[in-house]
């Protein structure tokens, strides 16, 4: 009997990416927004292409280390490691805001899979316990406000992102942590993404029931 459904985030019920621009030209484009708010602010001095070189290359070795550990991690970690390498070093609240900045081209970026809103209410209408696992590099807050920006936020009480959790798609554990939050079992699971090596073959490897959902502009 299905008591539950598990969503992946990016891909699945919005998308950050598209046709115009992928994940690494919008990591490229709020990097460059951070660097533009902080020469605004004087904090730094040196040429954006080499700010970017080298933010860009811990950025790139924390991601690549997280997918080999199938353990979760932050993009904010590289990032204030860089800046403290450079010398920089901002305040809790100087840091706040340098995040909005960093975060805002994230929000742009933001669009809604069609129909995902009246699935979800389908679903939670029929007594569907509703969740969501996601891998992810960007903070949780951040997607937390894109799904309440949407109208999402309300029907997925359970919201996991490897960022928070310590694991990552297609670790088991990952899986295991979203069916113990939810209470349920793996056979009564649907599991739901756009992803068959990350999402659909772990979960059913697990005994969770897998749907592969197609993205509309990716091959």
């Amino acid at each position: 009997m299905l008591k539950a459904v598990l969503f992946d985030l990016g891909g699945t019920l919005i998308h950050y990416d598209s046709e115009e621009a992928d994940l690494i030209k919008l990591e490229k484009r709020s990097l460059a927004a951070l660097y533009r708010h902080l020469v605004a602010n004087s904090q730094m001095a040196l040429p954006e292409a080499t700010f970017l070189m080298a933010v860009g290359s811990r950025v790139e070795a924390e991601w690549q280390a997280t997918i080999a550990s199938a353990r979760g991690g932050s993009i904010e970690t590289p990032i204030k490691a860089t800046l403290a390498d450079l010398g920089l070093s901002l305040t809790p609240t100087e840091w706040q805001v340098a995040r909005q900045v960093f975060y805002a081209p994230v929000h742009q970026a933001a669009t809604p899979r069609q129909g995902a809103r009246q699935t979800l209410q389908v679903l939670s209408e029929r007594g569907v316990a509703l969740g969501l696992l996601s891998n992810t590099f960007w903070a949780a807050d951040v997607h937390d406000a894109d799904l309440a920006h949407f109208g999402l936020l309300d029907f997925l009480p359970i919201r996991l992102y490897s960022c928070d959790i310590g694991r990552s798609k297609p670790h088991p554990e990952a899986f295991e942590i979203a069916l113990t939050a939810l209470g349920v079992e793996p056979n009564e699971t649907v599991y739901v993404g756009d992803r068959l090596e990350t999402d659909v073959e772990p979960a059913r490897r697990l005994g969770l029931w897998g749907v592969l959902i197609s993205v509309p502009f990716r091959n």
